[in-house]
């Protein structure tokens, strides 16, 4: 039997297609909608770093001065006002700040969900000993002296030389949160799929050295016990407390940068600020090897 030049066993036959088509179709524009938010966070922090070691550079390699350079370069993220006038961004970014954590803000992102890590000083090449290159100064900070460099002892210390050891080189890891729907889930969990990789077929792996696209949770983790300066995806996506946690919640991606620059102040091994001094090295929000 013919119904309008279709067999009755064909019908319903297009509505079947779209019901199978439509939710895989959806799945794609929201998975492609949120890989490009992914790249936006990477492309930022990527600046973001950039500014902190900068910023750095000229504090003395404090994690007040680090801080503040990461919370200016984050904050395009999180600002909502259509100009770019400096009055209405600092607006945004002072409304994110009072809220307490309720309303993102480059401030509470760097407080709750980031890890800098003092790649270079190392500690050891602060030991006032022979094996270092510290000093102290009136307030008793040590440091590591920065003026006339070019006619210091070019012997190696630490396993480098002075020159070298005036070298900031800063990672920055950052646990972004997934917000696109139904997505974000499904990518945080399918990361966890990538702690089957192994040196053998992967040789280009370097676990002190994670790169974007293995930086999910188990990667992470593994990152994590073999470098011991590195955060854990459960320690950098817990949000240190806050109302907010990404690693239980299964939000969390976790994207890291590096930057490197030359010092302009000599590098301290303590931070004097009231507010944020505590905070350095302490190995949370900032750890130092």
């Amino acid at each position: 039997m013919m119904v309008k030049g279709k067999s009755l066993k064909h019908r319903g036959q297009a509505m079947v297609e779209f019901l199978i088509v439509t939710p895989v179709f959806i799945l794609l524009i929201f998975g492609t909608v949120q890989v490009a938010l992914i790249y936006s966070a990477k492309t930022t922090l990527n600046y973001a770093t950039f500014q902190a070691a900068r910023i750095g550079a000229l504090n003395n390699a404090t994690y007040t001065g680090i801080r503040k350079g990461l919370t200016r370069g984050l904050a395009p993220l999180f600002t909502t006002s259509n100009s770019s006038r400096g009055p209405e961004v600092a607006r945004d970014i002072a409304m994110g700040i009072d809220s307490g954590g309720g309303r993102k803000d480059a401030a509470n992102e760097v407080d709750g969900f980031v890890r800098i890590i003092r790649v270079s000083p190392s500690s050891s090449a602060f030991s006032t000993s022979f094996s270092g290159f510290g000093e102290r100064n009136s307030d008793r900070i040590t440091y590591i002296p920065n003026s006339q460099l070019m006619y210091r002892d070019t012997r190696t210390r630490a396993n480098v030389t002075i020159q070298d050891a005036n070298l900031l080189k800063i990672r920055v890891q950052y646990c972004y949160e997934l917000i696109v729907p139904m997505v974000s889930r499904m990518i945080s969990s399918l990361s966890q799929l990538n702690r089957t990789k192994s040196a053998s077929y992967h040789k280009y792996e370097d676990k002190s050295q994670p790169r974007f696209s293995d930086l999910n949770r188990g990667y992470a983790n593994e990152a994590a016990a073999s470098s011991r300066s590195l955060a854990s995806y459960e320690d950098l996506c817990s949000g240190r407390g806050g109302s907010k946690n990404r690693e239980r919640d299964s939000t969390g991606f976790i994207i890291s940068a590096e930057a490197t620059v030359r010092m302009q102040s000599p590098a301290y091994d303590a931070d004097a600020n009231s507010i944020f001094g505590g905070y350095m090295c302490d190995g949370d929000r900032m750890s130092c090897p």
